[in-house]
C-alpha cells in the first residue's frame, strides 16, 4: 500500500492527539512513565513527524514535477503543426493518408509489395 498525502496528514495528526492526550492524562491522573522513558517516548514522537513531514514534501516535490512534465507534454502536443493535406489527399480515407504521409517520410513509394 503506497502512503498518500492524506495518510501522511492523518498520521501527523495522530501523533499530535498522542502528545496532548499523555500530558492530559499525567497531569490529572498523575500516571505517567519514568523520566528516561518519557524523554525517549517524545523524542520518538517528534521524530516519527518530522520524518512524515519530510515524506509529504517529497510526494508534494514530486506531483509538482509530474503535473509540470505532463502540462509541458501538452503544450508540446498543442504546438505541432497540423500535417497540410492536398487536395488529392483529401479525397482518400484517413488509413491511406496516414499510410503516404508515414511512406513520404520514409523515402518509400507508399505502396505495399
Amino acid at each position: 500500500m503506497k502512503l498518500t498525502r492524506k495518510w501522511l496528514l492523518i498520521m501527523t495528526a495522530g501523533l499530535g492527539i498522542l502528545l496532548i492526550v499523555y500530558s492530559l492524562v499525567r497531569h490529572f491522573f498523575d500516571i505517567g512513565l519514568s523520566d528516561r522513558a518519557e524523554k525517549y517516548m517524545m523524542d520518538g514522537v517528534i521524530i516519527a513527524a518530522l520524518g512524515l513531514f519530510m515524506y509529504n514534501r517529497k510526494l508534494a516535490r514530486d506531483e509538482k514535477q509530474a503535473k509540470e512534465a505532463a502540462e509541458a507534454a501538452e503544450a508540446a502536443r498543442q504546438a505541432e503543426p497540423e500535417q497540410d493535406l492536398s487536395e488529392e489527399d483529401e479525397t482518400l480515407p484517413h488509413w491511406e493518408r496516414y499510410k503516404k504521409t508515414t511512406a513520404a517520410e520514409d523515402g518509400s513509394s507508399g505502396e505495399e509489395d
